[in-house]
């Protein structure tokens, strides 16, 4: 029988990927992204990327961008997804969030910020083995940040 393979130290819920098949049907309808900034390498969803390492919330924004960020703390991505589209510095922010209408940074970062769609269904979160998590525990929702254009 094979041993089993230990569990990165680093890995947390937050590391989660997002199933290709979601990204892919984002970019149908946005076009492709071009800047994930809160992932891993192995999860990317996107060419340019920011690791942990980088601290995508450091660094500028461009183009369209694909953001799931740390569910544990979400308010910092999305305070910088509304930063980075009202003063046009990327065009677009597509961020994959909890739906957690019950906390302030959904009341002052998402509701009246950006444009909700809300995931029928659970994601099927995409774990540390490259397997699909069994029972995902939050419903989820886009929210999409869009530069303003006067």
């Amino acid at each position: 029988m094979a041993a089993a393979i230990e569990k990165p130290a680093w890995w947390s819920s937050d590391h989660w990927s997002t199933p290709i098949d979601i990204v892919r049907e984002l970019e149908r309808e946005f076009g492709s992204f071009d800047l994930d900034p809160c992932c891993r390498p192995e999860t990317a969803k996107a060419p340019k990327f920011y690791t942990p390492e980088d601290d995508g919330l450091s660094k500028p924004w461009f183009g369209h961008v694909f953001l799931n960020p740390p569910y544990s703390k979400p308010a910092p991505w999305l305070k910088k997804a509304i930063h980075e589209t009202r003063e046009g510095i990327c065009d677009m922010v597509v961020a994959l969030l909890p739906v957690r209408t019950d906390t302030r940074w959904f009341h002052e970062l998402v509701n009246h910020q950006a444009d909700l769609r809300f995931i029928k269904g659970r994601v099927r979160w995409i774990g540390w083995q490259g397997t699909p998590i069994p029972n995902p525990k939050d419903p989820s929702m886009l929210a999409v940040y869009q530069a303003f254009n006067p």
